[in-house]
Formats: structure tokens, sequence, C-alpha cells
């Protein structure tokens, strides 16, 4: 079984330290995917990050020079992999950025040239604020050259094909939908399309069923898959109606791989370059 972290919403409000709290004891020996969003808008946006700020304007990353330069650290040393987390985290109209938000295609190339040029590094993974897609932002985050971890199929929302491409992938998407309907099919598997890859996640949460997360993953290593385990780091010490707190959830998941002798943690970028139709 591959596993993979992914830590959604450090930003330009988010200090070292609270990723330190999280992720230091770990980063060491398992690399972290970090879901890092550009210019954020601070405060509170329906179940996103809990910002200590409040305000409308967005904040580019880089006026975190701290942040900035412990990120860089850490991804030349090969402990944390960063994925774009939409452009500024918003919730338009009560909707999901990149469900409801404008000049999407213009936003997301220019957000993932910045990150690259001020973290230094190849960002090719793309994780949607909100976990929502549209049409348009699937569209935009393919423009971008980037792959995808969500759980919506892409077919249901392509609409019409409006390219041979395109009509490829509706129909990649519809035969693995029904493989997995068939039982032929892993639901912890890579969806390789044409223009993209898409991985799904489990998410570790406070509304997190924990009997159900523990099942995926038993399942997951049964079926040799993918376990992306989803979480944010400003919600470790929340706690789930079971009295446990979500950090103690991800440590006792991420202890259980350790233990098992099938289970191998890895990147976005190595489960990309391993996956095929």
């Amino acid at each position: 079984m591959k596993f993979v972290i992914r830590d959604d919403d450090p930003c330009a409000i988010t200090r070292p330290d609270e990723l330190e709290a999280c992720w230091g004891s770990v980063w060491g020996e398992i690399p972290v995917c970090l879901s890092v969003t550009p210019f954020r808008v601070p405060g509170r946006e329906g179940e996103t990050a809990e910002a200590i700020e409040d305000g409308n304007e967005p904040i580019p990353l880089e006026e975190n020079r701290e942040l900035v330069a412990y990120l860089r650290d850490l991804i030349a040393a090969g402990r944390v992999h960063v994925a774009m987390h939409g452009y500024h985290h918003t919730t338009p109209g009560g909707m999901p950025e990149y469900v409801a938000a404008g000049d999407l295609r213009d936003k997301t190339l220019h957000g993932r040239q910045y990150l690259e040029r001020l973290l230094d590094c190849e960002i090719n993974t793309f994780v949607p604020p909100n976990n929502g897609l549209g049409l348009e932002g699937f569209a935009a985050v393919i423009e971008a050259k980037m792959n995808i971890v969500n759980n919506q199929p892409y077919g249901r929302l392509l609409g019409i094909p409006s390219s041979p491409v395109a009509a490829a992938d509706f129909l990649i998407g519809a035969q693995y939908a029904l493989r997995q309907r068939l039982g032929l099919r892993s639901r912890f598997s890579v969806n390789a399309y044409r223009q993209f890859k898409q991985v799904p996640y489990q998410t570790v949460g406070p509304s997190t069923n924990v009997a159900v997360l523990k099942d995926a993953f038993e399942v997951c290593r049964l079926e040799n898959g993918i376990f992306v385990m989803a979480t944010h780091y400003h919600a470790f010490e929340r706690k789930l109606e079971t009295g446990e707190r979500v950090g103690e959830i991800v440590n006792g998941l991420l202890e259980a791989g350790r233990a098992a002798d099938d289970v191998e943690f890895q990147t976005y970028d190595q489960i990309w370059s391993g996956a095929s139709r």
C-alpha cells in the first residue's frame, strides 16, 4: 500500500511552529505533502482555516518571509512536497473557490508559477479548496498542467466534450466508474486520464467516523491501493465526537503504517510517476 500525507491550508498567515508541532517528529523519515495557498484572503471561510486575522485583501505568501525560508529548506531536504491549494481560498456566494470564482484559468497558471518561483520547486499537483471543482475549475487546473487530489469524478462534470482528447477522457472516466462498480477496480487507485491524473483521499477531521476510516485503511492495504490521508494542521487540537483529537487519529494512522511491512510512504510525484491506465 502507498501512503500519502496531505496537509491543507499553509499560507501567508501560517507560522512555522504550527507545522513543526504537527510534523516535526515525522518528516525526517516520512515526506509530507503540503497544500499551499499562494494569495490567501484571511478570515474564516466555512470550514477552512480558522485564521487569527480578519480582512478581505489577499496576502501573498512571500510576505511571510519566515515561513517561506522554512518551507524552502524543507523542500530542499526532501521533507516537504508542495501542491497548489487554490488561489485565494475564498467561498464566493458560499461556494468553493474553484466552483464559483471567476478568472480561474489565469489565476491557476499565475498561482503555479508564483509558487514555483518563490519556493524553488516544481508544482504539478492541485488540491481544490473545500474539495470542490466545477467545470471551469477542472479546465483551469488541466490547462495549468497539474494533477488533482480529489474525490469528484471528472466525467460527470465534463458536459459535452469540446475536443477529441476531452472526449477520450470522458470515455476513460466512464470506464473507471463501470469497473469500480463491478468490483474490478480499487477505489484506492489513480485515475490516469489523457490530460491529467487524479487520486482520491480519506479525510481526518472533527467530523470523521473513525471506524469507517480505519476500515478504509485496512481495505486499502488488502487491495494494495493508495491511501491519501487528508487533514489540516490547524485542526490537530480539535476533537471528534468520540473525544479524540484529530492529531491523535492522524498519528495513530501513521503508526499503523510504520508498523506494517506492506506500507510505503510516498509523495504525489511518486504516485503520479507510478500511475498508468
